[in-house]
C-alpha cells in the first residue's frame, strides 16, 4: 500500500499538518522478558511501526483518527474529561496515555488533531 499521509491528514482535517513522527516497531531476537530480570537480550528496530501527523489546536479538544480504523471516523473528547469510554474504543489509548502525563503534572493546555497509521499487524 502506498500511502500519502500528509495528503490524507489534509483531506481528514481539511488543514495540513505541523509534525510527522515514526516510532518504529521492536522485536527481541533473544531474551524475551529477561531484560527486567538481569537477563541478556537482543532487541532490534524494525522498519515498521507507527506513524502519527499533527497539527496543534486553539482548544481543548483532541481529535484523532486512525488509517487501521476508519469505520470509526475521527474520535473527539475534550483534555478536561480523560475517561475511558467505550465508544471511543482504539482511541482510549492516547487518552490513557495524556491522562497519566497530566496526572505526573504535565501542562496539557492545548488540543491536536492526530492521525495514526500503522503498518504492523493490529
Amino acid at each position: 500500500m502506498n500511502l500519502d499521509l500528509n495528503r490524507e491528514f489534509e483531506i481528514i482535517f481539511n488543514k495540513k499538518s505541523d509534525n510527522t513522527y515514526f516510532s518504529p516497531g521492536r522485536i527481541n531476537l533473544i531474551g524475551e522478558h529477561t531484560d527486567y530480570n538481569g537477563g541478556h537480550v537482543f532487541p532490534c528496530a524494525l522498519s515498521f511501526g507507527t506513524y502519527g501527523l499533527i497539527s496543534k489546536r486553539n482548544d481543548n479538544l483532541m481529535r484523532v483518527y486512525s488509517m487501521n480504523f476508519k469505520d470509526f471516523g475521527i474520535i473527539e473528547f475534550n483534555l478536561d474529561n480523560m475517561i475511558n469510554e467505550k465508544i471511543h474504543n482504539w482511541a482510549n489509548y492516547p487518552k490513557g496515555v495524556i491522562k497519566t502525563l497530566k496526572n505526573h503534572n504535565y501542562r496539557i493546555n492545548f488540543g491536536l488533531d492526530v492521525l495514526f497509521y500503522e503498518n504492523i499487524p493490529n
